[in-house]
């Protein structure tokens, strides 16, 4: 995906839901306008930007609901609770 104009990106291997291999990536990349911007990929498909460069705070409401939906998710299975 060098193509995008990724900087430190980072890609896994996983399946999607009907068990076939697709790359995820995140990573920093430009907006339009020339911002520095977190942004994830899944394969070929569109690149999500999930925080701008000059947003305040730790967490974004996109990396919020991620965790929440993997508690939810461990919690229905009974799986443990991560750290």
């Amino acid at each position: 995906m060098t193509t995008r104009g990724w900087y430190k990106e980072r890609t896994l291997t996983t399946v999607d839901t009907v068990g076939r291999e697709v790359s995820v990536t995140t990573g920093l990349t430009r907006d339009p306008e020339g911002r520095l911007v977190a942004a994830i990929a899944i394969s070929d498909g569109p690149t999500a930007i999930y925080r701008y460069s000059g947003d305040a705070g730790e967490l974004t409401e996109l990396v919020t609901n991620a965790a929440d939906t993997v508690k939810e998710l461990r919690k229905l299975t009974g799986a443990p609770p991560t750290r």
